[in-house]
């Protein structure tokens, strides 16, 4: 009877030893596996669109911060003839005046076409004569330059605004649009000193004209002092 109920603890025991053991062992479930290898691979796709994300901002940020050679495009506008087609303020006195009876490249051509005859005397009268054609002649010229280098500026102007229309990112439109104003403001100063030239042609005009009557009055006094001389 002992013999029995020992056997009996025993084999219970080793049964209730056995089942806690046989807890132990993980239990394999396909289902939450292949749940975890898909967010896996959806995290890997969203880290993957952050990145590009990241780069496309980087890059929209170089745009807009990275210096532009606005003055580099379009090199032909850099060009001293266009950039001031004017003489220097200190010239234009003598050329306008002409005084200095020397003509501008530009003048020459009026010049050529628009003076009949070359005063030879030494009188006021003949000075006067010669020194008004070479002043108008480079007034004219200087105007002539001033008004080539506007329509070419104009010229390249409709061609940036070509450019713009075709531009592909926020950059090229930004320094083409630079590019413009600088001409704009270009064309402007220009026009301002067409306007200053037609008010110094006009002044030069009324000089002319008063140093004709002065010449003119300077030949009667002559001509009435020597006829008192004659008297006494």
């Amino acid at each position: 009877m002992r013999m029995t109920f020992v056997a009996t603890a025993v084999v219970a025991g080793w049964v209730g030893f056995g089942g806690a053991a046989n807890a132990q062992y993980p239990v394999y479930d396909s289902s939450n596996f292949g749940q975890a290898v898909q967010a896996v691979a959806t995290a890997a796709k969203e880290l993957a669109q952050l990145q590009s994300q990241l780069q496309q901002m980087r890059q929209q940020y170089q745009m807009f911060t990275n210096p532009t050679n606005v003055t580099g495009m379009f090199p032909a506008l850099n060009a001293p003839f266009l950039q001031n087609p004017m003489p220097s303020a200190s010239a234009i006195p003598g050329q306008i005046t002409g005084s200095a009876n020397t003509l501008s490249g530009a003048g020459q051509t009026f010049y050529n076409q628009n003076h009949v005859f070359i005063a030879t005397g030494t009188d006021p009268q003949a000075g006067l004569l010669n020194r008004s054609a070479i002043a108008t002649a480079n007034i004219q010229g200087m105007a002539a330059a001033n008004l080539a280098s506007i329509e070419q500026r104009l010229a390249n102007l409709n061609a940036m605004q070509t450019e713009l229309q075709n531009a592909t990112d926020i950059k090229q439109v930004e320094a083409i649009n630079g590019r413009i104003a600088i001409e704009s403001n270009a064309i402007q100063g220009q026009q301002a000193q067409a306007q200053n030239l037609a008010a110094l042609a006009s002044a030069q005009a009324q000089a002319e004209q008063q140093a004709a009557q002065q010449s003119i009055r300077q030949g009667h006094e002559q001509a009435a002092a020597l006829f008192t001389g004659t008297l006494n």
